[in-house]
């Protein structure tokens, strides 16, 4: 296969369910396996994919938020031995705060995660309640 400087990039909305994290995980390594079989070398995924968008006050249950984290770890695990990079989306708490973020993944392993800095504040965007 030739370099051209060109990188495969996939965006996939896998099927979700409000605050069913153990359900959404695994879709989203279904919607993985399918983008490394293909040889995507990038697969984004939508906001808060690991618990759903619309949960609300749901997003300050503990119970909800562990469950992201475990789903985040089941993600993490399937991508063990890929190259592809998968970015999805999770609230996180930290010290008292919720983060709507973008977790990065590769290879089994967390790169990193990043908090959402737009936040939009009309319609149905709500965030910075």
């Amino acid at each position: 296969m030739h370099n051209f400087g060109f990188a495969r990039v996939a965006a996939a909305s896998p099927e979700l369910r409000v605050a069913d994290c153990e359900f959404n995980a695994a879709q989203i390594i279904e919607v993985i396996k399918q983008a490394d079989g293909q040889q995507v070398e990038y697969l984004v995924l939508p906001e808060l994919c690991i618990t759903g968008y619309t949960c609300a006050d749901l997003f300050l249950q503990p119970k909800l938020l562990d469950s992201a984290l475990q789903a985040l770890y089941e993600i993490t695990a399937a991508t063990a031995g890929s190259s592809l990079v998968v970015i999805a989306g999770l609230p996180i708490a930290v010290r008292g705060r919720l983060f709507n973020c973008a977790a990065v993944i590769q290879q089994g392993a967390i790169l990193g995660i990043v908090p959402k800095t737009c936040l939009p504040g009309y319609s149905e965007f709500y965030e910075p309640r």
